[in-house]
Formats: C-alpha cells, structure tokens, sequence
C-alpha cells in the first residue's frame, strides 16, 4: 500500500534517504534514445550541477548520486533543524537566488529581500519550504522538466510521477545505497570501469583524489559545486566516518561481485559477513527483492 510522504520524511529530525524519479513512458533523461536517435547526454550536467546547485539553499546534503539514462538516484543527509537557524535575512537570500527576480541587478535584488523580511508571515512559510526535502525535489524536477520540454518543443509531464523517498536507517543500509549507486553504471554496461567518464558521486571523488591523494584518509564529505568554475568537490562537515580510501575499496570489492569474480575475502567493511553485505546491496534494487534472502538476480555472484 502506498504511504503518505509524511509518513516516510521526517520532517524534524531528519536522516539520510534514498531519493529516486524516472522519466514518464519512455522519455530519456540521458544518453541516446534508442527510438528517435536522438542524444541527451548534455543534461546530465544539467541535473548534476542543478542537484548540488540546490545544496546551496536547502539544508540538504548530497553523499552518492548517479545519473542514468532516464533516471536518477541520490543518497542525501535532510537536516531540516539548520533552516530553524538561519537569520530571516538567510531566509530571504536563499529563497531569493531561486525565486527572487531574474535580473542580475543587485540592487532589485535587496528590494525583494528586504521586502520578504519585513513581511514575518510570508517569511515563516518561506522558512517552512525550504526546510522541506519535498520541496527541494520540486526545485529540482521542475526546472530539468521545463528545460528538457523547451529543449524538444513539448509540454506535459516530464518525470513519471512525485519523486520516491526511502529512509537509511543505520550505517550498513547507507554505505550499501551509496555503493549501489556509484555501480549503477557498471552494472547497467553503461561503462566497463569504475574510473569511467561518467556522471556519478564516484567519479567526482576519483577526480578530486587524483588532484589531492591526501584526501584518502578523511571521513566523506558532501559533495558541492564550486561556483567560479563548475566542478564538482567534497566540502563540509562529514556526517559519515568512513574514509574514502576504505569506501573505494568497498566499492571495488561489490564491483568484482558483480563482475563474477569470487574472492575468500570479506569485504573492508562488515556487517556480520559478506553475505549480510550482500543482501543489503541488493536491497536497493527496487524490483525483484523479497525480504529474507539474496534475490536472483545476485545469486550468481554471492
């Protein structure tokens, strides 16, 4: 049976969730679309700049996330107890830079602001939003639908429906979400290797650990976008005390799994044996899951 949303975000302590939308029918997100030849894969950036682009305003914090051909997932830290801190001037700037009027004129700019503070009711009700994960997903569906929509001359719904949310309730369900996701494009033969061009949290972090090797021994950041020029770094406090280094090796041990190859190792990080490890990596498939067992798609590789 369906939930309601209120019943699956907690909307005061927050959490680390799973968040999840795929195209309506057969429309493509990303890539080549097998049907009408056409290719997409420019919006990739699109939603990966837009996602992190949105950190900046939300009290949102984005772990893994991986763009596929027409869907997308992320692993994100909702902390909505930071949007109770701001300043009403916070409040104002933040809802400004997506809401507030599209001319660069920073003068036009502290006149909508300033309004927003003098008005506390309409400020309350801003504050309420933008703490809200639901509405974090509106500013980033909307604006990928209506760019995609302009992009083919169309109208109508882009995404299939409203987003999917699912909470990580400890450690082990959010280490497996976060490697699922970065080894979405492996599975789907999308890539052949983990070091890949492609648009996942995974390869962000390669690109930033190649640049600075002493990033290996830190517990994992967020990951932001960096303004000026574009690219796609880790920053802020970690909510997680895993290291990169031992999360890359977790990464590549679930890859080999998945590859066929078979190793008398366990994997750097357990729960109760690879086995466990395994069932909760599979988890995260939506489909073909039944509690109590590895499903059949796995069974070849546990």
């Amino acid at each position: 049976m369906t939930r309601p949303r209120c019943d699956l975000i907690n909307r005061e302590n927050g959490g680390f969730y799973h968040l999840y939308d795929r195209c309506v029918r057969q429309a493509w997100l990303c890539g080549e679309d097998p049907y009408t030849g056409e290719n997409y894969d420019h919006r990739r950036k699109w939603i990966e700049h837009r996602m992190l682009f949105l950190t900046e305003i939300f009290p949102v914090d984005i772990y893994a996330y991986a763009v596929m051909s027409n869907h997308y997932h992320m692993v994100v830290n909702y902390c909505p107890a930071r949007a109770c801190e701001w300043s009403d001037a916070e409040v104002a700037r933040r809802w400004s830079r997506v809401f507030g009027p599209r001319s660069e004129d920073p003068g036009l700019r502290a006149v909508y602001e300033a309004a927003l503070v003098a008005d506390p009711v309409r400020l309350a009700e801003i504050r309420q939003r933008l703490g809200d994960l639901s509405w974090y997903m509106r500013c980033l569906n909307e604006h990928i639908a209506r760019r995609a929509n302009a992009e083919e001359d169309r109208t109508g719904r882009f995404w299939d429906g409203r987003f999917e949310s699912r909470p990580l309730a400890d450690a082990q369900a959010i280490h497996a979400c976060m490697v699922y996701n970065d080894l979405n494009p492996l599975r789907a033969g999308m890539v052949d290797t983990l070091d890949a061009p492609q648009r996942t949290s995974l390869r962000r972090r390669l690109e930033e650990m190649e640049e600075t090797p002493s990033r290996l021994g830190e517990p994992l950041r967020p990951l932001q976008l960096e303004a000026r020029s574009g690219r796609v770094l880790t920053a802020g406090e970690p909510a997680l005390e895993t290291t990169l280094s031992v999360y890359l090796a977790q990464v590549q041990w679930t890859a080999s799994r998945c590859q066929g190859e078979r190793t008398g190792t366990d994997p750097p990080m357990t729960w109760r044996g690879s086995d466990t490890w395994l069932k909760a990596f599979a988890a995260q498939r939506r489909r073909g899951w039944r509690r109590g067992g590895i499903p059949a798609w796995l069974v070849a590789i546990a």
